[in-house]
């Protein structure tokens, strides 16, 4: 079985055809092809993205913010045309941002516009000939394709959090050998682009690679709040209680998965490829020893499960940038 699998960032839209091999592996069909939202006619580079705490109360999208969103779609369209032949009519699209509530659209954006009738516009264009699944989460779509790539980094390991990094934060789970949802966990766990830091700017705004190219902002302060952000989750999902960040709406400090330890932390997507290289390996050493120094202050089970020894294993890179678009792939064909 195969479907066209499309990921949609900040700036640019990737897609490929994902096929089947087994019941719990996949792999691309052919090349990635890629398109940026900018390249587009009718792009807007003055653009800003609504506030977000406005989007949230729901304000009205206004005549620009429609036309940005229509660009953002003819660039989503445009990539799936050039994938789509006869035999591929199962579409699945990942998209970052808070959906509407029937999964058809973008009812909140950080980093671009809002699209609350992406997959009605989609449909409209390509007829009823193609089944196009509901918006899927990019950040819980990186965890599907490191449980479903032949070398992912999930594959046989229980519980993990993952961290993947471009122009935003991507947020991923898997407990009790289980992939989660941040959007249906959210009433005990937020996603990294809610924490607001001390200033009142994002926290995401600062660990991101947006954050981590501009100059601007000390690598210090980066690499510290990296540090605490991998502590904060573990502890989270440890025991509950309220975050080391600021965030703007209540999470309870209880859940059900109290007393599970994370078995790895796995960084992906650019970030990843930051801190192999030669410069950022040596701030992601430097996240590693802060991390061990909260999991070291904290004591107990935590002191004891993340250590010197241990620590390469348990926060890891992974090289698997291909990880959303295989992730669409595998749980469009496995829902169907």
């Amino acid at each position: 079985m195969k479907a066209i699998c499309i990921d949609g960032g900040a700036s640019k839209v990737a897609g490929s055809i994902v096929e089947q091999l087994d019941s719990v592996t996949f792999r691309l069909y052919g090349d990635i092809i890629e398109n940026r939202y900018k390249d587009q006619e009718g792009f807007n580079h003055n653009f800003s993205s609504i506030d977000l705490d406005l989007q949230l109360e729901r304000i009205p999208i206004n005549h620009d913010e429609k036309k940005q969103g229509d660009v953002y779609t003819k660039t989503i369209i445009s990539t799936i045309d050039k994938l789509i032949t006869r035999d591929d009519t199962l579409i699945s699209i990942a998209m970052p941002g808070v959906k509407t509530k029937g999964k058809k659209g973008i009812s909140v954006m950080a980093n671009g516009p809002r699209i609350p009738n992406l997959i009605q516009d989609i449909k409209n264009y390509f007829g009823q000939s193609v089944k196009v699944l509901d918006v899927q989460s990019d950040a819980d779509m990186c965890v599907w394709g490191e449980e479903y790539a032949k070398n992912g980094s999930l594959r046989s390991i229980n519980n993990a959090y993952y961290l993947g990094g471009g122009t935003g934060i991507a947020d991923g789970l898997k407990l009790n050998s289980k992939i989660l949802s941040f959007d249906e966990e959210s009433d005990w766990i937020a996603k990294c682009w809610e924490f607001k830091l001390e200033n009142g700017n994002s926290l995401e705004s600062l660990i991101s690679m947006a954050g981590i190219i501009n100059k601007k902002n000390s690598l210090e302060e980066i690499c510290n709040n990296i540090g605490l952000f991998l502590f904060d989750r573990l502890c989270t999902v440890h025991k509950g209680g309220s975050p080391k960040f600021k965030v703007s709406r209540p999470v309870s400090d209880t859940h059900s998965f109290k007393g599970i330890l994370l078995d790895r932390i796995i960084i992906g997507q650019r970030l990843a490829e930051y801190f192999s290289s030669e410069p950022g390996n040596i701030h992601f050493r430097q996240i590693k020893n802060i991390f061990l120094e909260y999991c070291n202050i904290e004591g107990g089970p935590i002191k004891r499960s993340y250590n010197a020894k241990n620590i390469d294993e348990k926060i890891i890179l992974s090289r698997l940038r291909e990880s959303p678009i295989i992730g669409l792939g595998a749980k469009a064909c496995l829902s169907q």
